[in-house]
């Protein structure tokens, strides 16, 4: 995966005009022999969900659009397309999940924003909170037959205290010679140029926990994306999602990653709807190829 942050070729000084000149050249060739490989990383949520997210994402995969997809291991299609899942050239992630499922035997969820404010107030079951990230980790290799190659969170919840905790002496105690990577949420690159409610969204899910989660992460020799993007309020159809993801694009450095919900159709009782068919749509149609080679950008 990529490495924390990326160091483009520095190219030593000389003395004399002609000299900085050579040295300005070699430079620029550096700079653009970089931006010509900048590797980036798209990866699909929610992969077990529904069998019409498992086959979009599949069909992505196929198509050369993803890096990955991250798993609900108590969704309703998770175990029937695990075989298609592990036969492809996806890396295979955990989607960390405290907020779905909560009626499943065994599986400590609860609302979003009840796990957000038990979380800061450090209210959460501790005991509860480590059961479930090493459950669905269990679960994970079990039917996977490997452990993640990365690790992210059903509405971001790996990033928050007591969670975070929990899932970094978990991955520490299962995969200490080869850590998975783990999102990180920090959304830098949409600082400026980008509408207020266009970052809106991605600043809050970024403040709820990215900056702690990555001082944590280093600390522990995890790699994690360098910034994030994919974050919108799910509205706006195929138009707007083909806008948000060629400025997404057009603003990626290497080692940045999007994430994204595709669907060859709405889901029953899911909040991101039909926007899962439009999401779809666009990372599967010919202008996000275009996007790519425009902004000299590869998924890797």
């Amino acid at each position: 995966m990529h490495q924390g942050d990326y160091n483009a070729p520095v190219c030593e000084g000389g003395q004399g005009a002609d000299q900085n000149e050579q040295n300005d050249l070699t430079r620029h060739k550096a700079e653009r022999a970089v931006a010509k490989d900048r590797q980036i990383s798209i990866c699909a949520d929610d992969f077990g969900m529904a069998p019409a997210v498992d086959e979009a994402i599949l069909k992505l995969a196929q198509a050369r659009r993803l890096t990955g997809t991250s798993c609900l291991v108590d969704g309703d299609s998770f175990v029937q397309n695990a075989p298609a899942l592990r036969q492809s050239t996806l890396q295979k992630g955990l989607h960390l999940n405290f907020t779905e499922f909560a009626s499943q035997k065994g599986v400590y969820a609860m609302p979003l924003k009840q796990v957000i404010i038990r979380s800061l107030l450090h209210r959460l079951d501790s005991q509860k909170v480590k059961d479930s990230v090493a459950r669905q980790l269990d679960r994970f290799e079990e039917v996977m037959g490997q452990g993640p190659d990365y690790i992210d969170g059903h509405q971001h919840v790996h990033q928050l205290p007591m969670i975070r905790e929990a899932l970094l002496a978990e991955m520490e105690r299962r995969y200490a010679a080869s850590m998975p990577w783990l999102r990180y949420t920090g959304a830098q690159r949409l600082a400026t140029g980008f509408a207020f409610k266009d970052r809106f969204k991605a600043q809050i899910i970024a403040g709820l926990g990215s900056r702690d989660l990555l001082r944590l992460a280093r600390a522990k020799g995890v790699t994690m994306n360098t910034s994030f993007t994919g974050v919108y309020d799910f509205q706006g159809g195929k138009e707007r999602y083909s806008a948000l993801v060629k400025a997404w694009l057009a603003v990626m450095q290497h080692g940045d990653s999007m994430m994204c919900h595709p669907s060859l159709s709405s889901v029953q009782d899911d909040p991101v709807g039909v926007q899962r068919l439009a999401e779809y749509e666009v990372l599967a149609g010919s202008d996000m190829q275009q996007w790519l080679e425009q902004y000299s950008l590869r998924i890797a």
